[in-house]
């Protein structure tokens, strides 16, 4: 019998065993990535292109082009594709991203067979209705109309412009009337320019017997899409000013954006560098939230964060402030920092810091899904199959003396850009 009197053991986490997946090399040029397991009869399909954001000529592009896909096929209108997807229980959806654009399938999988010829539908035979694109890209602009009446989204647009410059494919949402001379022409020849089974990865997860793993590779082998996404050499402007303000007269609050550009997921810092960003600003005991929350009580929150593009990262620090103590906030985070370049990490916190990112981390990847999505970076980024059990090495064993050297290194005030959306302080 249990004994509750006793706390459970704690044990030192040596390594983890992410399931690596068998891939299939379709005749189409497709790769399809296996990620197995039968604790619940579900699958997740995702269809991975390249084409995100950094392949398209002008912003909006790649977003408005994966949303109509959806809006009619050869063989199904709009309104078809949404019924037969509710009919089976299933999530059928696209994410637009910086990279890739990807088309994912949740089911039950005894309802693939029913459900994969509609997807395939939709990947392989878009008619681009006239109809369907006006309303979408009407929705869409006004919804961009509502997004650039939100602070936030005003600093994030104008804190990845001060990093990459005006027209980078990385910079965060759109102009305001970035969507008004698009035309359906230019959408298909994004789709036939830009998504190809040549360059295709499909990462089925989940319950696949061995009856649906021949229905898949069968059936995605007949999908035949040939653009062809060439790697694109895309530089960043940076632009010579550090600072913006996008005037909010209205608002009582600021939103404030402060960060750089920091290195790729695989380089030799990357994995410290989390480390490092978890105490500054990465968890709700880090030293930004006791500082600028906690003892000042100038935010409900404030958040810092590493997000790993394939071509580059982003460091940046978020919040939301009242306007009147936008520059004393501004102030508090560049003393955190300084703090962290010229001092030590008590061990204390060192270990507290620690524990939780590597319990977090084991609380990540409880489910296959979450298994599946760390797997999918693997590949998408090229980083190598012990990059997760490197990860763990690496938090266990990095030191204070590396991050004092690390905050040095790439939090240098001088070379961080800060952009503010809000009311000017009186």
């Amino acid at each position: 019998m249990l004994d509750r009197t006793k706390a459970p053991e704690i044990h030192e986490i040596e390594a983890v065993t992410l399931q690596i997946a068998e891939v299939s090399h379709l005749s189409n040029g497709a790769r399809l990535h296996y990620i197995k397991s039968e604790t619940q009869p579900v699958i997740r399909l995702d269809f991975v292109f390249k084409a995100g954001k950094w392949y398209e000529d002008r912003a909006g592009l790649a977003d408005l082009t994966g949303k109509m896909l959806f809006e009619g096929s050869k063989n199904y209108t709009a309104k078809q594709i949404a019924e037969k997807v509710a009919y089976y229980g299933a999530s059928f959806e696209n994410n637009h991203g910086y990279d890739r654009s990807e088309f994912t399938l949740y089911c039950l999988s005894k309802y693939v067979p029913e459900l994969l010829p509609l997807v395939l539908d939709v990947l392989q035979n878009p008619v681009f209705p006239t109809e369907e694109f006006e309303l979408l890209r009407k929705r869409n602009k006004q919804n961009l109309k509502v997004q650039r009446q939100k602070n936030n989204y005003l600093a994030t647009h104008s804190f990845t412009k001060l990093v990459y410059g005006d027209n980078h494919p990385y910079v965060f949402g759109l102009d305001e009337n970035a969507l008004d001379t698009i035309d359906k022409d230019e959408l298909a020849n994004f789709y036939r320019n830009r998504y190809s089974t040549d360059q295709l990865e499909v990462f089925a997860c989940g319950a696949i017997d061995e009856e649906l793993e021949k229905l898949l590779e069968k059936e995605i082998a007949t999908l035949q899409l040939t653009g062809a996404p060439s790697e694109l050499s895309v530089t960043s402007s940076h632009l010579a000013k550090h600072e913006d303000f996008v005037l909010m007269p209205e608002s009582l609050q600021s939103s404030i954006r402060l960060g750089r550009q920091f290195p790729l997921i695989g380089h030799e810092d990357y994995h410290k560098l989390i480390v490092l960003n978890e105490l500054l600003g990465g968890y709700f005991g880090s030293r930004l939230m006791r500082n600028i929350r906690e003892d000042k009580g100038y935010t409900y929150g404030i958040y810092s964060a590493i997000s790993p593009k394939e071509q580059d990262s982003l460091f940046f620090i978020g919040t939301d402030v009242n306007y009147e103590v936008t520059d004393k906030t501004i102030a508090e985070i560049h003393k955190e920092i300084k703090q962290l370049q010229e001092e030590l990490v008590p061990e204390d916190e060192l270990q507290t810091v620690k524990s939780y990112m590597l319990g977090k981390f084991l609380n990540d990847i409880a489910t296959i899904f979450e298994q599946g999505d760390r797997y999918k970076r693997i590949v998408l980024h090229k980083l190598p199959y012990e990059h997760y059990n490197n990860y763990i090495s690496t938090i266990r064993g990095v030191t204070a003396e590396e991050l004092r050297e690390l905050a040095n290194q790439y939090l240098g005030l001088e070379t961080l850009k800060t952009a503010i959306a809000g009311k000017r302080p009186d």
